[in-house]
């Protein structure tokens, strides 16, 4: 009875906010939707130059970088674009910002190439347009989840907003708290902070998702050392992002690892903050440079070739 009345409540409390948050998440999904279309029809660089904030970061072999800077020094190539469509989005209350994720496909020379997961975080800008702000991908190995007439939102309740003052601050402190926890208990910190939703991306590995990305991280072989470099909060306090650096010296089952991370967390109505989505890239290692490099690769989604194409 009485998680019946706090369930009770908790819904009660956001009641005022359900229908300004679907109006809100299917403004992101516009702006996906916009923005894979450009990508599929003019190449990646016009629709990254076209929907990226001034200071949207993306991956250049493992490192952050800025968007606008990197892409206005390239041009496209004719058949060479990606496409992608988003299979989960979700907004904070307060409506000022959201993400969407899903599969890529690069297509080169109008032929598919590689293929992958990517994570896009949107935020609403002072003139009401909905800019990226970081966009993340990785290598996939196995099938593309499918494209459904709807695209789906988390199943469990956000927690019932919450304005902050310095909403930076608290989901960058939440981030080193996690953090500072794995380096002692890296399989254990996992299962207590990943939501029983929680997606993690890996490059060439299939998504580890709900109970099966905890369990694949129950025995993580090593702790990671994470570096936040800048987060932000939603200003309703439930949903928020933090990007950093990471590295892992070398076990008996990987190899030394060092690149980028972007952690999503989302404030849930039962347990409070929770990692609903990790995504990783790595920085070419030893292994690496005795390969031949594939020529003409086209990058991941939100990843930068790197030279510059012709």
């Amino acid at each position: 009875m009485k998680n019946q009345l706090a369930m009770g409540a908790i819904m009660a409390l956001l009641v005022p906010f359900a229908g300004r948050a679907q109006v809100v998440r299917e403004a992101v999904i516009a702006a996906e939707t916009a923005f894979a279309a450009q990508s599929a029809q003019a190449g990646t660089g016009a629709a990254l130059l076209a929907h990226s904030a001034p200071t949207a970061l993306v991956t250049n072999e493992g490192k952050w970088a800025n968007a606008q800077e990197v892409w206005k020094a390239r041009t496209s190539q004719a058949g060479n674009y990606q496409s992608r469509y988003p299979v989960l989005a979700d907004v904070a209350q307060g409506g000022d910002l959201g993400y969407t994720t899903g599969p890529w496909t690069a297509y080169k020379n109008n032929q598919p190439h590689t293929s992958g997961e990517y994570v896009t975080v949107w935020r609403k800008q002072p003139d009401g347009k909905w800019k990226f702000v970081v966009d993340m991908g990785i290598e996939r190995i196995g099938t593309a989840p499918t494209k459904t007439a709807n695209v789906p939102q988390p199943h469990l309740l956000p927690a019932a907003a919450t304005p902050s003052t310095a909403p930076s601050n608290i989901v960058l402190d939440i981030d080193r708290k996690f953090s500072i926890a794995q380096q002692l208990k890296p399989g254990a910190t996992y299962q207590q902070y990943l939501s029983s939703e929680a997606r993690l991306y890996r490059p060439g590995l299939s998504m580890m998702q709900g109970a099966a990305a905890a369990a694949n991280m129950k025995n993580l072989d090593g702790s990671y050392l994470f570096t936040p470099v800048t987060g932000y909060l939603a200003a309703s306090g439930d949903l928020g992002y933090v990007v950093g650096n990471l590295t892992r010296p070398a076990g008996t089952k990987h190899p030394e690892e060092n690149g980028s991370y972007l952690r999503i967390w989302r404030r849930e109505a039962v347990d409070g903050w929770r990692v609903v989505l990790e995504v990783f890239n790595f920085t070419p290692g030893a292994q690496d440079a005795v390969a031949a490099p594939a020529p003409d690769k086209e990058p991941a989604s939100g990843q930068l070739p790197s030279t510059p194409s012709n």
